[in-house]
């Protein structure tokens, strides 16, 4: 807890022009952050996690030396994508493009303005706090009323080509105007060769009848925490594509509040994992207002001796009456040594509602294995052809075709990988 002390004393140091409002934001998140102290296996909500080895590493906040010169060709590119590039931290607009109609501030340009902006934090969850406490990346995306984009804007954090334990604590925050519409894919990815953290929060504010394409691609290397929530008014329509690969320990929370009437969420996941991996998400949709949809699909892929966990929560408010929910959690286990932890909750207060939820985990069917090697298919082609239907129900979801493709073949890389292994 000094060490996360020490990185917040030096970050006010050296920024000093940050406003007076923003340093004391940052110490009362961080008191917050240090009364809770990291998760342990006592609190319901994370029991199956072991959040010991944050406070083991002493990871320092990514500094300005940090920023490398970058090749282009290494950011990915989907399709005459609109992009915002953040390095190690850092906002690069040089190698940013937006469309008309949007806007991009920093966290600092806010405050300097006066404008609010929703920086608060979840008391419950430690996570959010240090990120509050600890920011050091903060872009405000602002879409204006009325505006449809038709290409997607990429937003890519990319860690890279740093030898020390680098963490970095980035607040994205998007802002959709009413009756405006756009496609927006956050994508981490990295490189480096010593362990990393990215302690990730992303607010999405739907204003009426607003609708947002979301896709997250998590590829990090080292250590992973995202909290994401999700504000939707009257007639706001939300469609997300969750992708988790490549990292060491994740864990990811997801909370829907649905603020008005005729909202709807569609939220879809895919989680690859092998090794030892450890992946932890937990899904939170709020109904407070009737005549609203929400509709969770998340898969689980598990080899050697990875361990997952999915907590889903819908809460169905007392006047949300007509609410029309369904929860679905597969988990298929590729190795016997893999498991996986899956908790699908209902919460209702209405009785005029339609929802429902189920899980099922289990390993590779060896009747339909054996139907395929009786047509000529061997073993580990036919294992293929079944982990890529399992898998491909959730990545035709996309709305983006580019997309697709691109998460095919990392469903393809990651086939191949523990084939190897």
């Amino acid at each position: 807890m000094n060490h996360f002390k020490s990185e917040l004393d030096s970050m006010q140091k050296n920024w000093s022009e940050e406003p007076r409002e923003l340093s004391e934001l940052r110490q009362k998140a961080f008191n917050r952050f240090s009364e809770c102290g990291f998760p342990t296996k006592k609190w319901e909500d994370w029991q199956f996690t072991d959040f010991s080895p944050f406070d083991k590493t002493k990871f320092r906040i990514s500094s300005a030396d940090d920023v490398k010169d970058i090749d282009k060709s290494y950011t990915q590119s989907f399709a005459d994508s609109f992009s915002i590039i953040i390095l190690n931290g850092h906002y690069q607009p040089q190698l940013s493009r937006v469309p008309d109609g949007v806007k991009i501030q920093t966290l600092l340009d806010i405050f300097i303005i006066n404008e609010k902006a929703d920086l608060s934090y979840t008391e419950e969850n430690p996570f959010i706090a240090l990120n509050t406490s600890l920011m050091n990346c903060g872009l405000v995306v602002d879409v204006a009323d009325d505006i449809q984009i038709d290409k997607p804007i990429h937003y890519q954090f990319i860690s890279t080509a740093v030898e020390d334990n680098i963490m970095n604590h980035p607040r994205l925050l998007i802002r959709l105007g009413e009756n405006s519409s756009t496609e927006f894919i956050e994508h981490y990815t990295g490189e480096n060769t010593s362990l990393y953290w990215n302690n990730c929060v992303t607010v999405c504010e739907l204003r009426k009848n607003s609708e947002l394409h979301h896709t997250r691609i998590q590829e990090d290397t080292g250590y992973h925490t995202s909290n994401l929530e999700y504000h939707l008014q009257n007639d706001a329509r939300l469609n997300t594509l969750f992708f988790n690969s490549g990292t060491e320990l994740y864990r990811g929370d997801v909370n829907i509040s649905i603020n008005g009437q005729n909202a709807a969420a569609e939220l879809n996941g895919l989680s690859l994992l092998k090794n030892n991996q450890h992946m932890d998400m937990r899904v939170i949709v709020d109904h407070a207002y009737p005549h609203c949809t929400s509709n969770q699909f998340f898969k689980y892929i598990l080899d050697d001796k990875s361990t997952g966990v999915f907590n889903g929560r819908v809460i169905v408010q007392k006047d949300s009456q007509k609410t029309n929910s369904s929860q679905s959690n597969k988990n298929l286990l590729m190795s016997k040594n893999a498991s996986m932890h899956s908790n699908p909750q209902l919460e209702i207060y209405a009785d005029d509602v339609s929802c429902s939820h189920g899980s099922t985990t289990g390993e590779l069917n060896e009747d339909i294995i054996y139907y395929l090697r009786s047509r000529g298919i061997d073993n580990e082609s036919a294992q293929k052809l079944m982990v890529e239907g399992f898998a491909g129900e959730l990545l035709v979801n996309s709305k983006n075709e580019k997309i697709s493709a691109y998460l095919r073949n990392k469903l393809t890389s990651w086939l191949k990988s523990i084939k190897n292994g």
